[in-house]
């Protein structure tokens, strides 16, 4: 209760190593899902055929074999799952602690990941590509008197620390490239940029409302609408009619990065 007697601010940042491979969780934990009635995700046949080969990525079911193995897909599932409600449960203990110190309406928090995570989407694992499943993180801001709510608004993990700034009535230094939240956490309908950046070695993503754009280091392109393909079957980079959309986004992607000189 120091906290609390002596009006002290603290900041406290927690790295769950969970949900992550090898999925090591109690065992109680991988019986909440029993691999036998979980459905592994939908690939469309030839899905690879449009990809540029920059795109494929190395750890895909054909390179490891697990394509011959349906069972121990699902057993990644069942652990991925068992691993995830595993780290949901500490996150909890970290919110019932700042309850039981009374200090759960006067503390921001910001819960979110460094990246996303493959399970045989696209006959693909792991991480290390730009496609939605990985690039996409959970995101939850709680902050003293904010109202609840849902967004849609693109932000990126370099608005976080700005963000967490301006939340504790702290100057935000010059050099930080984000942008505070805080817009959006006090109207869920505001946004305050209209694209995220993801980076890998083999090239870079630019996400906005409709497009997943990514260009790789070879020249090679993916253009998907993700209105229409959240799943991202149809790289229509290849297609002629979407020329003048692939030309909008290399503009916007060239953009971007000049300004991150």
């Amino acid at each position: 209760r120091r906290f609390k007697k002596n009006n002290e601010k603290f900041f406290l940042a927690t790295g769950l190593i969970r949900p992550h491979y090898p999925n090591v969780a109690p065992k109680s934990y991988f019986e909440l899902y029993p691999f036998q009635k979980i459905r592994l995700p939908f690939v469309q046949r030839d899905d690879w055929i449009d990809m540029p080969k920059q795109a494929i990525s190395y750890s895909n079911s054909y390179r490891f074999g697990i394509d011959k193995y349906p069972e121990n897909q699902k057993r990644m599932w069942s652990g991925y799952l068992a691993t995830v409600t595993y780290m949901d449960e500490q996150v909890g203990r970290i919110l019932n602690c700042l309850k039981e110190l009374e200090l759960e309406k006067e503390t921001a928090i910001i819960f979110t990941s460094d990246h996303g995570y493959l399970l045989g989407e696209h006959h693909f694992w792991q991480k290390g590509n730009l496609r939605e499943e990985v690039t996409r993180v959970p995101l939850i801001v709680k902050a003293p008197l904010m109202e609840s709510g849902r967004t849609k608004a693109i932000v990126e993990l370099v608005d976080l620390f700005p963000t967490a700034c301006e939340l504790a009535g702290l100057a935000t230094p010059a050099s930080v490239q984000g942008r505070s939240l805080l817009p959006v956490l006090l109207d869920s309908k505001k946004k305050i940029k209209q694209s995220a950046l993801s980076f890998v070695p083999k090239g870079t993503g630019l996400r906005t409302g409709q497009w997943s754009y990514m260009k790789y280091k070879d020249g090679t392109e993916e253009l998907y609408d993700m209105n229409k393909d959240p799943k991202q079957f149809r790289n229509l980079a290849v297609q002629p009619k979407f020329e003048n959309q692939l030309l909008k986004q290399r503009k916007i992607l060239a953009k971007r990065m000049a300004n991150l000189r």
